[in-house]
């Protein structure tokens, strides 16, 4: 079952709370790692940095796990959570750039703004956790360029060699 980390500032702190109640819902297990009540003093960095290290913690686990964080300015939440080794926040338009996001980038953090209308945010927040990254050589290795960078500051330029059969190819009729 996905797991999905919410939380929210008090300029997301509505919109965070009907999104993590729509994932129940749904059937995910979705977590409230937010106040209880909104708080017109807090700061979206501690949220931004106690989502993107759950859901990194978790993934290393083995764990199918995302989060979503709804803040008042969606970019400030995606530079924030982007500080966490190994966490990909970005933040969407559209369901379809939200599964474009998790395709391309592996993204496994969505930021959203606090003003955002419900049934909007809950179709990227529903694209998002159940799209997968393209299973190729290319994104893998961009994927592992980034991650070299971020632990290594440096990008040797890693060279992924796959055999033809360790290679997944999507069909249309998979």
């Amino acid at each position: 079952m996905t797991r999905i980390h919410f939380a929210a500032d008090h300029g997301g702190h509505e919109l965070g709370r009907d999104l993590y109640e729509r994932a129940l819902a749904a059937g995910f297990d979705a977590q409230w790692h937010g106040a209880d009540e909104p708080d017109p003093g807090d700061d979206y960095p501690v949220y931004a940095v106690r989502v993107g290290q759950l859901v990194v913690t978790d993934q290393d686990a083995g764990v199918d796990a995302f989060g979503v964080l709804v803040v008042e300015e969606a970019l400030a939440g995606v530079v924030a959570a982007n500080k966490v080794n190994g966490a990909r926040a970005v933040t969407t338009t559209s369901p379809r750039a939200a599964m474009n996001a998790r395709a391309v980038v592996d993204a496994n953090v969505l930021v959203l703004e606090g003003i955002a209308y419900e049934e909007s945010a809950w179709l990227n927040v529903y694209a998002f956790v159940t799209a997968a990254m393209e299973q190729t050589v290319e994104r893998g290795r961009q994927i592992l360029q980034i991650e070299e960078y971020e632990n290594a500051g440096t990008i040797e330029g890693w060279a992924v060699q796959l055999e033809p059969e360790q290679i997944h190819r999507s069909y249309d009729n998979d």
